[in-house]
């Protein structure tokens, strides 16, 4: 019986040290430890940290793009290292972090161009298109920003980078140009946004650098409509401007010839001899009509039959005293008014007809034939015979 007692002496003192020491290991491995990372996931109760080497899931709803440092239990799971936090405490970064610098574009998402797009996991307050300096950390192909510092809007275009730059919309259509002051740019604005001539824009896009210089915008938010075209009298108009002034129309086609401007107007139409008031936007090498109205038609204008002097167009009215045709098919017919005559050519191609005693009224130019007196028109529209 003291044999067994003994025994059983020893075995329970084995099994107290036993005990102690395995609660001194279980009490090791339950140490706490800290932890200092960026969140970049937060839900339902679990974030994610990691400082760009090791990433820790923590059971606490953390703000993602916020730096912590977190005190807790670590331990390994089938889903990586885990932690029950002590204590949750924002904190300043003791990880190395990665510096960038490009353009802010918040478009589908949030990104910077360098002029590579990189995808921001989380805006930045800057204006789109504006360049900025970022720090931060790579997680997942995106990048996660902790400080950034504003640089400003690009002053000239770079190939690939957003620009932002005022004009004048000079033509629309299939290609949009807009005059800055010293140069034509492309614009290629949004599907279903089209952009008038005469309109003044701020107009922000991302620059491709073609045989010009072309900008692509990427919402319609991105142009703002400044107003209409600088108003100035049309000898002092500027490519860009709206020329203002009053004109004669001296040839017509797909757009007209006038007396007071070498360039042409495009948009609208008149007959030769109407005097027009023209409200236009000046191009490189034309003028198109933005406001455009006939004020004096040219059966108006006074008969300059009496009045030659070559070169110079006129309106004359009288009666026909005689017709000659030649057999290439050319004519003269002479046109008097009182004591004043003048012949009036006739090419075959005007398909004209005149005969003696008709009373005529023509629009053209005073020129000579074989030293006489002669007037030409440019079409069979600018004669009108009989009760005109």
């Amino acid at each position: 019986m003291v044999t067994n007692k003994k025994i059983s002496v020893v075995l329970m003192a084995g099994l107290v040290i036993v005990l102690t020491v395995l609660a001194a290991m279980g009490e090791s491995r339950q140490q706490s430890s800290a932890f200092v990372g960026l969140c970049v996931y937060s839900g339902d109760g679990f974030s994610i940290l990691t400082n760009g080497t090791e990433s820790v899931g923590v059971y606490a709803s953390l703000d993602v793009g916020r730096v912590y440092r977190v005190t807790g239990v670590l331990y390994s799971s089938t889903s990586g290292l885990r932690m029950r936090p002590e204590r949750v405490e924002p904190a300043e970064p003791t990880f190395p972090i990665d510096s960038l610098t490009g353009a802010y574009w918040p478009s589908r998402g949030y990104y910077l161009l360098t002029p590579a797009k990189i995808r921001l996991a989380l805006p930045i307050d800057a204006a789109k298109g504006e360049m900025v300096s970022v720090e931060g950390l790579w997680h997942g192909g995106k990048f996660y920003p902790l400080n950034y510092r504003r640089l400003g809007l690009h002053e000239g275009p770079v190939d690939g980078m957003p620009w932002e730059v005022e004009g004048t919309v000079i033509y629309s259509g299939r290609q949009t140009l807009i005059w800055n002051g010293s140069e034509e740019i492309a614009v290629y604005p949004p599907y279903g946004v089209e952009l008038e001539p005469g309109l003044r824009i701020r107009v922000l896009g991302i620059v491709r650098l073609y045989s010009r210089i072309s900008l692509f915008v990427d919402s319609r938010d991105d142009i703002l409509v400044l107003g209409l075209a600088e108003r100035r009298p049309l000898q002092d108009a500027a490519i860009g401007d709206m020329a203002v002034g009053n004109c004669t129309v001296l040839g017509t086609g797909r757009s007209l010839k006038l007396d007071c401007a070498d360039l042409r107007l495009y948009g609208f139409s008149a007959r030769v001899g109407d005097v027009i008031h023209m409200e236009a936007l000046r191009r490189r090498s034309s003028l198109l009509c933005l406001n455009c109205s006939v004020i004096m038609p040219r059966e108006e204008l006074p008969n300059g039959i009496c009045s030659f002097s070559e070169g110079m167009f006129a309106r004359i009215s009288g009666n026909v005293s005689w017709v000659k045709v030649y057999r290439n098919g050319f004519g003269l017919a002479n046109i008097t008014a009182g004591d004043c005559w003048v012949l009036l050519k006739l090419r075959k191609s005007l398909g004209i007809r005149l005969d003696e005693n008709d009373t005529v009224t023509a629009y053209g130019f005073f020129t000579t034939y074989r030293g006489m007196l002669a007037f030409e028109v440019a079409s069979g529209d600018d004669v009108c015979s009989g009760n005109c």
